[in-house]
């Protein structure tokens, strides 16, 4: 049985710590740094990684390769917290001597005194800028199938479009040609006038609500803040881009009533996208059924909203269920699409904090996306430019 700690002869204790030490500086990062942060230690890992010698290094502070990269307010809490006596654990970005940016996984550990006051700080890092360029190739691509299948709903609403649009214009077409026949007439009947300008107004009326939804649905802006949206705003986009579409095939586009006061805080674009992406699922899967129906669902529990879609079909298959939602897999016949569409919906509904489901219960095919009204920031990890 090997002796405790406690029973070893000084010089083996110290023959122990210089082999832990030997093993720290060869697996890690490691600098220590005085109460105030200034740096009285670095091992050969920290001057390789920094591009700074041990002399450059020895007397300064963690400013030296502040990378700019993080608010004041991250590197306020990491001080808050390891001054206090608590360990701090997290991800900085540095920059090199060189002008280079690096990722390190940090623990910070606070050595007390007597008092209970750090006296000393030891960190310990690790390299993870491999790591760290990797999850950002793969947000890249993520960001690109989502533009796809952006351009995708945009190419697949093309022939929506044109109809809604070619509907209003023969209509307007149609008035002008008749007031050309009124104003042709010995007297002119102001009221006919009236009449049609009327309805060449309203019919106007009708393109511009096609083409606002249409700029909703393609703008751009995955980085940009959430903001306060209005539920019907959304559901009258939806509504305004497929109505037309829905009818001239004898599909019937309904809305349940619900709160019209309803107030989320989402990226608009994104959700209308989702929307437009299972409303063509539906017109795709039921346009040659005897019977066609979409149902549009809104309603709120708690601080939850919940948008379903509901459509006349039988719904989806048992072996289907579990990669509906994988990208590239598509239980429809090739020509109506890549399988791209449910795979990124779910994405853009995660990034909202929310869940999008197909409901297993429904007699009919039922999609829905729960989503919080208000979403929770989460805070930037606790982090000081001088540790």
């Amino acid at each position: 049985m090997s002796p405790q700690n406690g029973d070893m002869p000084d010089n083996e204790v110290l023959n122990l710590l210089e082999e832990q030490k030997y093993a720290l500086d060869q697996a890690a990062i490691v600098v220590r740094t005085d109460s105030q942060g200034t740096i009285v230690y670095a091992n050969q890992k920290f001057c390789e990684i920094s591009g700074y010698s041990l002399k450059e290094l020895i007397g300064k502070n963690h400013r030296v390769i502040n990378s700019g990269v993080h608010k004041k307010e991250f590197f306020k809490q990491m001080w808050e917290t390891i001054s206090s006596g608590e360990t701090w654990r997290g991800e900085i970005c540095n920059r090199a001597k060189s002008g280079k940016l690096y990722w390190v996984s940090t623990t910070i550990v606070p050595f007390l005194d007597h008092d209970l006051k750090p006296r000393q700080y030891l960190a310990i890092r690790q390299d993870i800028t491999a790591l760290k360029e990797a999850e950002e190739i793969i947000l890249n691509q993520q960001a690109q199938l989502i533009a796809n299948s952006k351009l995708s709903a945009i190419g697949e609403m093309a022939a929506t479009i044109t109809h809604e649009i070619n509907n209003p214009l023969g209509v307007i077409l149609g008035r002008c040609e008749m007031i050309k026949s009124v104003l042709n007439r010995p007297t002119v009947d102001k009221a006919d006038l009236e009449r049609l300008t009327d309805a060449i107004y309203l019919t106007a009326q009708r393109i511009e609500k096609i083409v606002k939804s249409m700029k909703t649905l393609s703008h751009e802006g995955a980085s940009e803040p959430l903001q306060k949206t209005s539920v019907e705003m959304i559901v009258t986009s939806l509504t305004d881009l497929f109505s037309e579409k829905f009818q001239s095939h004898g599909i019937q586009l309904a809305t349940n009533p619900y709160d019209r006061s309803l107030i989320i805080e989402c990226r608009s674009h994104e959700i209308l996208q989702v929307l437009v992406n299972l409303l063509n699922n539906s017109f795709d899967a039921i346009q040659d059924k005897p019977k066609k129906w979409v149902r549009i669902d809104i309603q709120q529990n708690d601080r939850i909203l919940e948008i379903s879609i509901t459509d006349s079909g039988m719904g989806i298959a048992a072996e289907n269920l579990k990669k509906i939602f994988m990208p590239f897999v598509s239980t429809k016949r090739v020509q109506y699409g890549t399988g791209l569409g449910l795979s990124i919906s779910r994405s853009l509904i995660q990034r909202h904090q929310g869940k999008l489901e197909y409901d297993e219960t429904s007699s009919f095919t039922r999609f829905v996306m729960t989503l919080p009204m208000a979403q929770i920031l989460l805070p930037e990890g606790h982090a000081s430019e001088s540790v």
